[in-house]
């Protein structure tokens, strides 16, 4: 049985619950007591040294990291698929997607994620400033998504699952979304596939 260790209200382990649901994948959900920091115990830091959630185990292997997870859990999970569009062999699509995890990491999760957790969790940092990076993101995510259905390739992908939690909890973030239409209609398209689901805020 995989075990997957996070938060509820955290987009990083929404992403993999997403993933798996959309994939009929069965795992058992372990809610981390963050309150008692249960995340910087001895315990769990033998799981993840870096003391961050989400952490997947299946069987005995252990993994950190909300993207590497997606891609561990888009290729073993996804091999059942006869088109495996979620992380697939194909080297340019495969970089296409890679490409967008990266985003997730670094424009998305250090403006629009942290301009949340300002205002929702009251930690530290410049509400302003993350907030002004973070329009700037969705300006040209936005534009992306004008003349294309999915964020890397012509299938729905991880790409997707890594990228929109965060905007989806903008309003969170103090930042409404109703003028990005190619973004709600983006929201749309993913809300309809079989399995998603949904999570607190969103």
């Amino acid at each position: 049985m995989i075990k997957l260790y996070g938060l509820d209200i955290s987009g990083n382990t929404y992403k993999i619950k997403l993933l798996m649901s959309l994939l009929d994948v069965n795992y058992q959900f372990i809610a981390l007591d963050i309150s008692n920091k249960q995340h910087k115990s001895d315990s769990f830091l033998q799981l993840n040294p870096r003391g961050e959630f989400p952490v997947l185990i299946d069987d005995a292997f252990v993994i950190w990291d909300s993207q590497a997870i997606l891609i561990y859990i888009a290729r073993k999970y996804g091999a059942q698929l006869k088109d495996n569009h979620w992380y697939p062999d194909d080297i340019e699509k495969m970089t296409l997607i890679t490409q967008w995890l990266t985003v997730a990491n670094d424009e998305i999760f250090h403006t629009l994620a942290r301009a949340r957790s300002i205002i929702k969790f009251g930690h530290p940092g410049n509400l302003d400033l993350a907030q002004e990076q973070g329009k700037a993101t969705l300006k040209w995510v936005e534009q992306h998504l004008s003349n294309k259905q999915w964020l890397a390739t012509d299938k729905p992908s991880i790409a997707d699952i890594a990228c929109y939690p965060y905007i989806a909890l903008c309003e969170e973030a103090g930042i409404p979304l109703k003028h990005y239409d190619a973004i709600q209609n983006w929201f749309k398209r993913l809300q309809q596939l079989k399995g998603y689901t949904s999570m607190p805020g969103i």
